[in-house]
């Protein structure tokens, strides 16, 4: 499994699956000759997420599936940041794709939703066997919703993904950020990797500010974006990592991953980039003002 996953997902590979003797081992996907050394006689699947939450770290998904095919290995991936219509896993080999349908394919923030998708007849008979004998389906009305909302995803994406880009090449230059991470940037590591396998750069980002103080001053006042643990709604979402996504990992396991004190995630939703532009000005001079007069935000 990715080293790089979703919090959510860290739980459950480490917390629930034990419990069924179900081995894991946590590995760097973006090195190829670590995930061959990790593969072990017992090895069934290579646990993928790319872009991977909340660092936007990429994988080199034929890399990873020539491996997997070679060891007799499944490949599942997450491919909930991009969505079919920017990376098709399914085309270059993955056996099982995941997204949370909650996120950009509803788009709205008002269903919860997940979707595993396979064109491997057996795999999909399996996957329906389990899906019936647990009852994991969604009802109705979810199912309308999340189709309607599918309708928009293309337009909704791009818009986004248009003023993540603008956002992004703001941050870049701020003399108050350390880092963003975003694969459109070409000093990002995986950007030459993600240009190959996926058609856009998406709308999501991650930016590092100079510690936890300055963190919370730039949070309580950004003014438009929602502070949620969500992403991929027509709101823009601003989360912290360290408190909401990841909560469920230990303070090293998320260190070690570089999911700091001044770490923030930024879904980028719809409204006009020229206001959000200017609430992340008048939020970051605030930040600056206090470091200022401070030099206590670290």
């Amino acid at each position: 499994m990715t080293e790089d996953v979703y919090g959510g997902t860290f739980r459950f590979v480490t917390e629930v699956l034990p419990r069924f003797g179900i081995e894991h081992s946590f590995v760097n996907l973006s090195n190829l000759d670590a995930v061959e050394q990790a593969i072990q006689s017992n090895t069934k699947l290579i646990y993928i997420e790319t872009p991977s939450n909340p660092r936007v770290g990429i994988t080199d998904i034929v890399g990873i599936v020539d491996i997997a095919k070679a060891n007799n290995c499944l490949t599942f991936l997450d491919n909930t940041f991009m969505t079919p219509l920017y990376q098709r896993p399914l085309e270059l080999g993955v056996d099982v794709v995941l997204h949370s349908a909650t996120k950009f394919l509803s788009g709205h923030s008002d269903i919860i939703a997940g979707l595993a998708v396979t064109k491997d007849e057996l795999l999909g008979s399996k996957l329906g066997f389990l899906q019936n004998s647990f009852g994991a389906i969604l009802g109705a009305q979810d199912s309308y919703t999340l189709i309607r909302g599918i309708k928009t995803t293309s337009v909704r994406f791009e818009k986004s993904t248009e003023t993540a880009i603008s956002l992004v090449n703001y941050l870049v230059n701020h003399p108050l950020v350390e880092e963003v991470f975003y694969p459109g940037l070409p000093s990002h590591p995986g950007h030459e990797i993600h240009k190959k396998q996926a058609a856009s750069s998406g709308a999501i980002f991650s930016f590092r500010l100079p510690g936890k103080a300055a963190t919370k001053i730039f949070v309580e006042n950004l003014r438009i974006p929602v502070f949620a643990v969500s992403l991929g709604g027509v709101e823009s979402i601003l989360s912290y990592p360290t408190t909401m996504s990841h909560a469920a990992m230990p303070k090293e396991e998320r260190e070690k991953r570089g999911i700091t004190d001044g770490l923030l995630r930024f879904s980028v939703g719809l409204e006009h980039v020229d206001d959000l532009l200017a609430d992340f000005e008048q939020s970051l001079e605030i930040v600056t003002t206090h470091y200022k007069e401070s030099r206590s935000l670290i």
